[in-house]
């Protein structure tokens, strides 16, 4: 079952929303006509909603904590009315929940999913070595995290994948304010459940990444919520480097390419770097870079392969038993 951290969803009618309290909405006005009613708030959730009048148009964004104690739930096909029915409860409008369910269309996801793993810096060094191309894919590690995506003009082909320390995270201010919204028992159950968590989160901005990704032919809110698509492991196999490729050192060039490596610390971006004023214009960056990478693996236990089955099972896993059992 997927499960999304975020939603953005559009409907292309303002019939579904009513009893606006306007003093909680920002009125646009163009042209001395009122075009839109806003409201947004970043806690204790994120929230956006927008009565467009101008383009008959319903925008509606959350976040999974929407869901308070049953955040870990993430957005799902199961818990997309409670959502809905969560933003009723705070008073500020009427919203249809059958018919937004029924015509809404999805523009904006994220995919996301939390698994077991101690060690996050390690990890993303890990897999920060196993790129397959860095003139294809941006690859980084900031504060400890890993964050790949793929190097698009286009918007509608942008994929971004980040891997991060969700137990760290939920220890920042603005989490720690919105655990202690829920009270003390809720709060500690989900901090016990995130421990020595980290978070896979795949940022689908467009329709067609959407609908890419996902495998499905329209982006009706069922459709996006019923995937049986995973789409983060596709994309971490088409990002790293497959070790069968590889072979091991056996010439002088390799020992080369070796004492090369670790002048830089197998740093390399920093490899790259060296290399690219000083390499002859005829030369394929992308394929010098790859030589060095399939001897890196080959050397070193078989790193990529074994990542990519150690997060393959890890992810199936949590795909087809869901990730929480409700509090």
């Amino acid at each position: 079952m997927l499960t999304f951290d975020k939603l953005k969803i559009v409907v292309n009618s303002i019939d579904f929303i009513d009893n606006l309290k306007y003093n909680k909405f920002q009125t646009i006005i163009q042209n001395g006509v009122v075009t839109q009613y806003r409201y947004q708030q970043m806690t204790p959730y994120t929230l956006y909603i927008e009565k467009d009048l101008a383009e008959n148009e319903l925008v509606i964004e959350f976040t999974g904590k929407i869901l308070g104690a049953q955040y870990p739930e993430l957005i799902n096909q199961t818990n997309i009315h409670q959502c809905f029915e969560a933003i009723n409860a705070l008073g500020i409008c009427t919203l249809d929940v059958n018919s937004i369910l029924t015509f809404g269309k999805v523009v904006k996801a994220d995919v996301t999913r939390d698994i077991e793993y101690s060690d996050i810096s390690s990890l993303s060094k890990e897999l920060l070595s196993c790129i397959k191309n860095n003139e294809r894919y941006n690859a980084t590690c900031e504060g400890g995290n890993f964050i790949v995506e793929k190097k698009v003009k286009t918007k509608n082909r942008k994929t971004r994948l980040t891997i991060y320390d969700k137990e760290k995270e939920m220890n920042l201010a603005e989490n720690q304010r919105w655990l202690q919204s829920l009270g003390y028992a809720e709060a500690k159950q989900i901090t016990d459940y995130f421990h020595k968590k980290i978070r896979f989160e795949m940022n689908l901005t467009s329709i067609k990444a959407i609908k890419k990704n996902l495998n499905i032919q329209d982006n009706s809110i069922s459709s996006v919520l019923n995937s049986n698509t995973n789409p983060i492991m596709p994309f971490l196999d088409k990002v790293l480097v497959n070790n069968a490729e590889a072979r091991v050192a056996k010439s002088v060039r390799d020992l080369e390419r070796l004492a090369f490596m670790e002048k830089y610390g197998n740093d390399f971006k920093a490899i790259e770097r060296a290399i690219l004023p000083i390499k002859s214009p005829k030369t394929n960056l992308s394929q010098m870079m790859k030589q060095y990478r399939l001897l890196y693996n080959a050397l070193h236990a078989n790193t990529s392969d074994s990542i990519k089955e150690r997060l393959r099972n890890a992810l199936l896993e949590i795909f087809l038993i869901g990730v929480f059992v409700s509090i």
